[in-house]
């Protein structure tokens, strides 16, 4: 026995043992210890641990070693590692009795790869003894070490000296686990860059593949560099440990492979990334090219259609050009031809006609050009394919264009040369008249500039209009001097040569003075011009004060929307202000360019210095409005900035209020609470949620404004506030990272409070110790010393305990640190007070304990003497003398001996564990203590060796015993295996004999039992062999082995007696199965048979349907005498029916019941008869008839049967679940009470009898008719699925007996198997003849199913007929009470159908504008129609179109439900009377034409068409037209009332033809008109136009001066004095008495009132006048006393006679700049001209706004169709009245909502806005809304029915049809 002795576990486990990582045979060679000793005494056996160790697996990656077993050792010892998991004070290296036990006997603080040699603590909790126990590393090379004990220390300390050293072969260790971990790397470095270098080798890259490559390349580049770092670390270790230059230099060299592999995958990753950066870019190149391509695409396809638009407008162009060029052409071939004719005024005519189309054709081709040129340069945006074609088409138009231009050249010379030949012989008169006439006009000119002042404007204009003349006249009389050089004398024309360069020289020198005077009036013009410039930039600045206002009322912060309001005004005021600088500055810059070429130097000279004043105040007002536009910026900043920095004001806030709550939470924590740490983090939770929602919103605004936000200045203001809002953030952030820490908090203080109270109780622990401290002389008793020594070490416990639990808790991550390092403090103090206390009583209390020691030890070894005297005991059987005990008792008492000898052997290591531990205390003691305690201590180890021997010994007895007691027990299996052979044996006895009269059931018995004998035998038999085989290696060798030799000999002929047995029994057992499986088999057959014959019999019915149809139509006859029956409408049948009776009485049914089911055919009725006929007597007895009620009903909803027909008293019979089957028992009876139909019948399945309910008093049905038919095809089916059921089972269960047998070749089962096989293809037949019965059945069913469709579609036929001629005279009566009721209600509403009437009724009606309902109803109910108040109401919902009492409807819908007009779809002939034959045509009717209905529509009923009287709105001509014809061809298509929408503003006039009269009013755009007659071409006579000047202010434009009907203006009607000089205008005629009213300028004009008159007084000359200006009228000055013009009668004016238009171009239809006033004068600028107004389509046409009539041109960019729907396309208001400043708000209309037009549009005269009152869809709200706002913007556009329509349509239809729209204008262009 070793002197071992276990040391106490410590307190805690390690660690729960993980699973063992075993090596495998194929790997490295594995590690070895040796554990051996220096020390010379093993004083406190470590024994147990010394000897060899192999290395098992690994734990917490460190190995594992196991003790090598030695004889007699019982305790298994290991090595392993632990690591930190369970914290500092258990990692290290241990030895212990398993991993990660709890019994442990040293350990070593390291956490080496291998374990260390020394540093070795035994006990573990004890302290390092030098030498005590050492380890050595070793490989399995080295020589195994020997165990070593504690006799052989000294050999093993003489060894220690020659073995290496271990420092060494653990940096060999080291460099050969690192080249390990390289070359692994290696091999997955060179594996990731084989797979990179194939993926990135393939043609196709795609990106999910190089990302995937691109993980695993940097997951291998952080396993080399972390192997890198892993390398350097050991190298840095291996050099501090002093390794081996040899060690160092293979872990060195290591490194520069480890930097390849680095650098290798970080180069790949390069290039997969370059690779992916490409993928990426060919995707993006590849998404880009798709979305240009696609838009490529859909531009293509609208410039397509664009082109598709234009491109027949323009060919129709010019193809009337080329028209007008060849009508020319004619004409000119045509004069030419008839040159020789005398008729002068023939040609002139002939001229004047060419003249004229020469003109228009010139006209023509100018606006095909013009067109043709717009649209070139309008396709040269097209996409390139469209443009392309574009180019090429207008190409081609502009070439016949320019083809016919150069046709047309010559023939507008026309004139002049054909009269150039008849004025030959004028020339030189003309010349010289012309000549003449010029220097006249030149001489006049020379006169008014020979002048040193400065000239008039009105003096150089007159003087330039003479020039004018005379130049032109100069050119023609050299041109005509050029053109007669052959046709008059050469002196001749030498002098007019020279009078013609005489002339052109003056008039040259005229020219030159008029420009310098020019250039003089256009500088102070110029200056004028400049000076107004600068001035409205100055007034616009001083705009900009009034704009703001808002800011300067002493409100710092104005609200948002006002704030923005005022920015925006100001906004608005700046780009006005800047607009009028721009415009100035542009000017004046454009005036200072033109006159550095444009005038002299003087000019520039005086325009320079005027223009620097001008620019320096433009300069001044520039700066002012850059500090304005300053200011409003800032402004503007704020106001759009307002909201964002209150959410961010909001969110700092909130981000404070966060940091303050979470302010309890950073402070110290013997500060605070528990309570308040809670507190204060529920706080932040609900801070931190407020701030992270301000945060957001604050973050949302941002956004919304950093999107919104273009202006640097406010970008920058927007990024002040986020870097703000980024703070807050921060500092939320902050707060939360603190408030996340909270919970750890509340931790650390419960862990701070948890130490403070065990500290608390440690320092009372050893306050109570220093107080049990005796005096140093005092003498103590053995009792108070242990007393005192347990509160010692309770004290010294405690302290331990503190003092490992703070540093626990010191070395992690805490915030209780400072609080914790307080109570080491303490903890240090209490630790000095007990070391103090230790050493004063240290002596007394190791007396003490050595005395508690040795009783401890002395207990354990009275212990296992006690557990000795138990053995003792135990054996007590077996030393009674009987040396063969019963083998039950041995057992037991070799048990208890075990059980008696294990709890010695724990006795003994309990003791032996005990003595070690405290041995080792012992030996820490003083001498004076330790060395009695030792002695007494050597002396129970005594003693324990005594008991270990005895407990040896014992163990040899017992396992003799047991050897014995296993004999015997061997002996007793033999006996018991014989006796169940001869057993088996004797229960096969009566199957061994031949006779065959044993029954089935007795010979299955008798197998049975023989079977179960042979198993239980078979068994003892195995087991005792068995246990003999397992007996014999415990005796080998021994004089037993011989015995037990003998048993098993004999035992084997046991075994082969039983076979014997066996195989005899087995023989006669295969003859009474073979007899059992035939008979099985045979009766299988005949059930077969059976089930065959009765399907077969079921189906014989089935396959003729005959039958089943007389019963079909019994069964429907029986249900229509029930249901007749049941209403009391059946008579008497009588008693007795023969086969007439009985036809009369089934043709009652059929008259009674009206319907399909009540319809027999003759055949079905004799059929019916001789089916019921069941005597065949010839006539139907009662008791026969009654028969038809034999039928049967499933039950199809849950229902009680009850034992009476009332529900109330009957009881409950039975409950009919669905399916259940009925038989009845008369007729179905009617409960008048319960309102149900009840029947009497009995169950099908169990023959009860009772009534049930058939249908329900909410006509619920529980009972239906079975169809004989289907329940006997039902049946049929249930019957052969039963037969199929036997035969399946039968052919299985012959299979499976086949399948049995297969494997027998000899004896009687062969032949059983044999008959088994003829059995089965019989079987096999019967099934295919199920099949076939199958088949047949299903053809008759289908068969029955067609006859019986067939009836049921004759009865029908039948029923259908008779009904027809029932119906047919009742139709006629009802629709000649319909024809005569509408004639009279006609004759009623026949006043109404005037559209005057109509509007007259509406406004009888309307109250605000609109009909109410009640309105409605009191007029109807006042009509003579004879409505009732049903059909009144119907009526009213149908036009009012809604059933609410408060509906309204509006004028468009009250016209539109009371009018009924139709458009015409192709040409028709409008007659004079209804009949056709009789009526002759008005006129045609043209396609689109539409008619207004007045009377109809009426049928011919001769010719099957539709005819009405209609009143055709072109012409307002009346008569008859057929809405279709008699082949089905519509010609009228019915439509709403036409309304039309004027697209820009135009003049409504008074008459059809366009007079030129003032219209009676201007129409705006978005203005809706009531189509009222039209639309009919304007073929207007040709007009006498001019582009004039009013001279009241300037305005310019074109006006009709003459028409067919009327004379616009005329000159000459008034006289106008025009100012040449500045003069009063005064209020009297005397000069000198009279006061001045004011200056008139030079160049105004006035007219004539009184005068002249001449003051003899002052002798001027004076006349009465008005100005055209402004009207006033005054005396005015014309000629002074001296001789000074000042006003000149001019003669060149004309005056406006009746009001007019004044339009834009020349044109009559053109737009109207104003209206010319009566008396007003005009200048004509141009003109007068003859113009032919083109074809126009006019039409009458009533405004809606203020019911004015009228005419006005229709074209389809001035009208369009008007729908009274619109959609709102931008957000506006929808409110209560048409007044827009007065009106309230009804609610926001939003954009896409659809409106319905209730009334309007109207004007808001104050606005001057067009509104309509409108029922929006949404939410019906009804209201007023603006069209159009004052600046343009469109708030609601036509929503026409074909919107409506593609909005209900899905997406993919839309789109269908669009392109089916773009496919057929493609075709009509192409025929184009």
């Amino acid at each position: 026995m070793h002197r071992y002795q276990q040391p106490q576990a410590p307190s805690r486990r390690p660690g729960r043992l993980p699973v063992a990582v075993k090596r495998e045979a194929a790997e490295a060679k594995s590690t070895r210890l040796r554990v051996f000793t220096e020390a010379e005494k093993d004083e406190i056996g470590i024994a147990t641990l010394l000897g060899e160790y192999t290395e098992l697996g690994m734990n917490h990656g460190r190995p594992t070693f196991q003790k090598v077993e030695n004889a007699g050792s019982e305790v298994n010892v290991f090595v392993y590692y632990w690591d930190t998991r369970d914290g500092p004070e258990f990692s290290g290296w241990w030895f212990g009795d398993k991993v990660g036990g709890t019994q442990v006997w040293s350990r070593a603080m390291d956490s080496g790869k291998a374990p260390p040699r020394k540093g070795w603590r035994v006990p573990w909790d004890g302290d390092e003894q030098q030498g005590l126990l050492l380890v050595e590393v070793m490989d399995t090379t080295a020589a195994m070490a020997q165990p070593v004990s504690a006799s052989n220390g000294p050999r093993h300390a003489s060894l220690l000296k020659q073995e290496p050293d271990p420092d060494q072969r653990v940096m060999a260790e080291r460099v050969k686990l690192a080249m390990e971990r390289i070359v692994a790397a290696e091999a997955e470095v060179e594996q990731a860059i084989t797979s990179t270098k194939e993926t990135l080798s393939g043609e196709e890259l795609d990106e999910s593949s190089l990302l995937e490559t691109d993980s695993i390349l940097r997951t291998q580049l952080d396993n080399v560099q972390s192997e890198q770092k892993h390398l350097a670390k050991e190298l840095a270790e291996g050099r501090a440990a002093g390794g081996t230059q040899t060690s160092l230099g293979d872990l060195a060299r290591l490194a520069p492979r480890v930097r390849q592999l680095a650098v290798s995958v970080g180069s790949q990753l390069t290039h997969v990334q370059a690779a992916l950066t490409k993928v990426r870019q060919q995707a993006m190149l590849a998404k880009q090219k798709a979305s240009a391509a696609e838009v490529a695409a859909e531009r293509e396809q609208k410039d397509a259609a664009s082109l598709q638009a234009i491109l027949p407008e323009a060919m129709d162009i010019v193809t009337a050009a080329e028209d007008a060029v060849e009508t020319v052409a004619i004409l000119a071939a045509a004069v030419s031809v008839d040159e020789t004719d005398t008729s002068e005024t023939h040609k002139a005519k002939a001229i004047q006609d060419i003249e004229k189309c020469a003109s228009k054709a010139q006209g023509d081709l100018l606006e095909a050009k013009k067109l043709v040129n717009g649209h070139m340069a309008a396709c040269k945006k097209y996409a390139p394919e469209a443009q392309k074609v574009a180019i090429q088409e207008f190409a081609a138009l502009e070439k016949r264009l320019n083809e016919a231009a150069k046709r047309l050249t010559p023939l507008k010379r026309f004139r002049q040369e054909h009269e150039q030949k008849a004025a030959a012989r004028k020339a030189l008169m003309e010349i010289s008249q012309k000549l003449s006439s010029a220097e006249l006009e030149i001489e006049k000119a020379h006169i008014m500039t020979s002048t040193d002042s400065q000239m008039e404007q009105d003096d150089i204009t007159s003087t330039a209009q003479l020039l004018g003349p005379a130049e032109e006249d100069l050119k023609n009389a050299k041109l005509l001097i050029a053109k007669r050089l052959n046709a008059t004398s050469k002196d001749d024309l030498e002098e007019l040569h020279q009078r013609v360069a005489d002339a052109s020289a003056k008039l040259t020198t005229i020219r030159q003075v008029l420009a310098r005077q020019e250039e003089a009036l256009a500088v102070e013009r110029a200056l004028s011009e400049v000076h107004e410039k600068i001035e409205q930039a100055e007034e616009a600045y001083l705009a900009t004060s009034e704009a703001e206002m808002p800011f300067l009322k002493g409100l710092e912060v104005l609200p948002i929307q006002e704030g923005m309001q005022a920015v925006a005004q100001c906004e608005a005021a700046c780009e006005r202000c800047e607009g009028a600088l721009d415009v100035a500055r542009k000017f004046l810059n454009k005036v200072e360019t033109e006159s550095k070429t444009k005038w002299s130097k003087e000019g520039q000279k005086h325009l320079a210095a005027e223009l620097k004043k001008c620019r320096d105040r433009g300069e001044e007002t520039h700066q002012k409005l850059r500090i304005f536009k300053k200011e409003t910026r800032q402004r503007k900043a704020k106001a759009m900035l307002q909201e964002v920095s209150e959410k961010v004001a909001e969110a700092e806030n909130q981000s404070q209020a966060l940091a303050e709550v979470v302010k309890v939470l950073s402070a110290e924590l013997d500060k605070v609470t528990v309570e308040a740490l809670k507190l204060a983090i529920d706080q932040s939770i609900a801070a931190e949620k407020e701030a992270v929602r301000t945060y957001n919103a604050a973050r949302e605004v941002m956004s919304a404004k950093q999107k919104e936000v273009k202006d640097p200045p406010l970008l920058m203001e927007l990024t002040k506030l986020q870097k703000k809002l980024a703070s807050a953030h921060q500092e939320m952030v902050k707060s939360r990272q603190i408030a996340k820490g909270g919970e750890q908090l509340i931790k650390d203080k419960k862990v701070v409070l948890e130490e403070e109270r065990k500290v608390g109780l440690m320092e009372t622990l050893v306050e109570k110790a220093e107080k049990m401290m005796p005096a140093e002389d005092q003498d103590v008793k053995k009792e108070e010393l242990i007393q005192i020594d347990s509160a010692i070490k309770s004290a010294n416990a405690a302290v331990h305990a503190s003092q490992r639990s703070l540093d626990k808790h010191l070395a992690g991550d805490t915030s209780a640190k400072a609080c914790l390092s307080k109570l080491v403090s303490r903890v240090k103090e209490a630790a000095t007070k007990m070391e103090k206390i230790k050493k004063t009583t240290k002596t007394q209390r190791e007396k003490a304990s050595a005395e508690v020691i040795v009783k401890a030890a002395e207990q354990h070894v009275e212990a296992v003497e006690a557990a000795l005297q138990k053995v003792a005991e135990a054996e007590l059987p077996f030393l009674k003398g009987i040396e063969v005990i019963p083998l039950s008792e041995a057992s037991s008492a070799i048990a208890e001996c075990e059980q008696a000898a294990k709890q010695v052997q724990e006795a003994l290591e309990r003791a032996k564990s005990l003595i070690a531990t405290k041995t080792i205390e012992a030996k820490k003691f003083a001498e004076v203590a330790s060395k009695p305690c030792l002695e007494r201590l050597a002396l129970q180890v005594e003693r324990i060796n005594a008991a270990a021997a005895k407990l040896s010994q014992f163990r040899k007895d017992t396992e003799s015993h047991k050897r014995t007691s296993q004999m015997h027990e061997a002996a007793e299996m033999l006996k018991k295996a014989e006796e169940e052979v001869e057993k088996t044996i004797e229960a096969g006895a009566p199957l061994d004999t031949e006779d065959l009269s044993i029954t089935p059931e007795a010979a299955t018995e008798v197998c049975a039992k023989l079977g179960h004998l042979e198993k239980a035998a078979n068994k003892t038999v195995t087991e005792a062999l068995v246990f003999l085989a397992e007996r014999r290696k415990d005796v080998k060798g021994t004089p037993k082995e011989v015995e037990l030799e003998k048993m098993q000999a004999q035992l084997i002929k046991i075994k082969a007696k039983l076979q014997t047995a066996k195989k005899n029994a087995s023989q006669q057992e295969q003859r009474f199965v073979a007899r059992k499986l035939a008979a099985e088999a045979a009766q299988r057959g005949e059930e077969v048979e059976e089930e065959l014959k009765k399907v077969q019999a079921a189906a014989e019915p089935l396959q003729q349907s005959s039958g089943f149809l007389v019963q079909s139509n019994v069964q429907r006859l029986a249900a229509v005498v029930q249901e007749l029956k049941a209403k009391d409408e059946l008579k008497q049948a009588g008693k007795d029916m023969t086969l007439g009776a009985f036809r009369a009485f089934v043709a009652r049914l059929a008259e009674e019941h009206n319907s399909e089911d009540s319809v027999f055919s003759e055949a079905e009725v004799e059929a019916m008869f001789h089916h019921l006929d069941a005597d065949n007597s010839g006539d139907l007895s009662e008791s026969e008839f009654q028969g038809i009620f034999a039928e049967q009903f499933a039950c199809v909803q849950p229902i009680s049967m009850t034992e009476s027909f009332s529900i109330t008293d009957g009881k409950s019979v039975a409950k009919l679940e669905v399916g259940s089957v009925v038989e009845a028992l008369g007729m179905p009876q009617f409960d008048e009470h319960q309102k149900l139909t009840r029947l009497h019948c009995r169950l099908a399945d169990d023959m009860k009898e009772g009534w049930v309910t058939m249908k329900g008093n909410q006509g619920k049905v529980f009972l239906d008719r079975l169809s004989p038919h289907n329940t006997s095809l039902k049946a049929f089916e249930r019957m052969r699925q039963a037969s199929c059921k036997v035969v399946g089972k039968a052919l299985g269960y012959l299979n499976s007996t086949r399948k049995t047998l297969a494997d027998c070749d000899r004896g009687p089962l062969v032949e059983a198997r044999t008959k088994m096989d003829e059995l089965r293809a019989k079987v096999v037949a019967s099934q295919q003849k199920l099949d076939e019965i199958k088949k047949k059945v299903e053809e008759a069913a289908k068969e029955y199913s067609k006859r019986e469709a067939a009836e049921r579609q004759a009865r029908s036929n039948a029923r259908t007929r008779r009904l027809l001629d029932s119906i047919s005279k009742e139709i006629d009566e009802k629709c000649e009470n319909l024809r005569q009721e509408a004639k009279r209600i006609r004759e009623v509403i026949d006043p109404l159908n005037s559209t005057a009437d109509l509007e007259a009724l509406f406004d009888e009606m309307a109250g605000e504008g609109e009909v109410a309902r009640s309105a409605m109803q009191r007029r109807l109910e006042s009509l003579e129609l004879s409505l009732s108040s049903e059909q009144v109401a119907l009526l009213l919902d149908t036009i009012m179109e809604s059933s609410s009492e408060d509906a309204v409807i509006s004028r468009w819908r009250f016209l539109r439900n009371f009018q009924q007009f139709y458009e015409c779809q192709k040409n028709i002939a409008l007659t004079t009377d209804f009949v056709i034959s009789n009526c002759k045509p008005k006129r045609s009717l043209n396609a689109s034409e539409v008619v207004e209905v007045l009377e109809g529509p009426q049928r011919d009923e001769k010719l099957g068409i539709e005819r009405i009287r209609g009143r055709a709105m072109r012409d307002n001509l009346e008569g008859w037209v057929s809405i279709s014809g008699n082949q089905g061809t519509a010609f009228l298509k019915e439509r709403p009332k036409p309304f039309v929408v004027c697209l820009i503003d135009l003049p409504l006039e008074k008459d059809f033809l366009s007079s030129g009269e003032p219209p009676i009013r201007l129409l705006k755009a978005d203005e809706v008109l009531e189509h009222l007659e039209g639309p009919r071409s304007d073929t207007s006579e040709a007009l006498m136009r001019a582009r004039c000047k009013a001279l009241s202010d300037d305005a310019t434009g074109w006006i009709t001066l003459t028409s067919q009907q009327q004379v616009t203006a005329e000159k000459g009607h008034q006289k106008f004095f025009s100012c040449k000089n500045g003069v009063a205008i005064t209020d009297g005629p005397n000069i000198k008495a009279c006061k001045v009213f004011r200056k008139l300028e030079a160049g105004e004009v006035i007219r004539l009132l009184e005068g002249p008159e001449v003051d003899k007084d002052s002798g001027v000359t004076r006349i009465k006048a008005a100005c055209l200006k402004d009207g006033l009228e005054g005396w005015v000055t014309t000629l002074g006393n001296a001789g000074t013009l000042y006003a000149e009668e001019q003669t060149q004016y004309y005056t406006v006679l009746c009001e007019a238009p004044l339009q834009k171009a020349k044109h009559s239809t053109s737009e109207t700049v104003r209206a010319l006033r009566r008396d007003e004068a005009i200048e004509v600028l141009e003109g007068p001209v003859e113009f032919t107004p083109e074809i126009t389509e006019r039409l009458k046409a009533r405004a809606v706004n203020d019911g004015a009539m009228g005419w006005v041109t229709a074209t389809t960019k001035r009208l369009k169709r008007w729908y009274p729907t619109y959609m709102c396309k931008q957000s506006t208001v929808l409110q209560d009245t048409l007044a827009t400043k007065s009106a309230n708000l009804v609610r926001r209309v939003e954009e896409g909502e659809v409106l319905e037009v209730l009334d309007g549009p109207k004007e808001d005269a104050e606005a001057g806005l067009l509104r309509v009152r409108a029922k929006a869809r949404k939410d019906q709200a009804i209201g007023w809304i603006t069209l159009r706002g004052n600046q343009g913007t469109l708030f609601l556009a036509q929503w026409t029915a074909r919107d409506e329509q593609l909005a209900k349509q899905p997406k993919e239809q839309k789109e269908k049809e669009q392109k089916e729209e773009k496919e057929e204008k493609k075709v009509a262009t192409s025929k184009v």
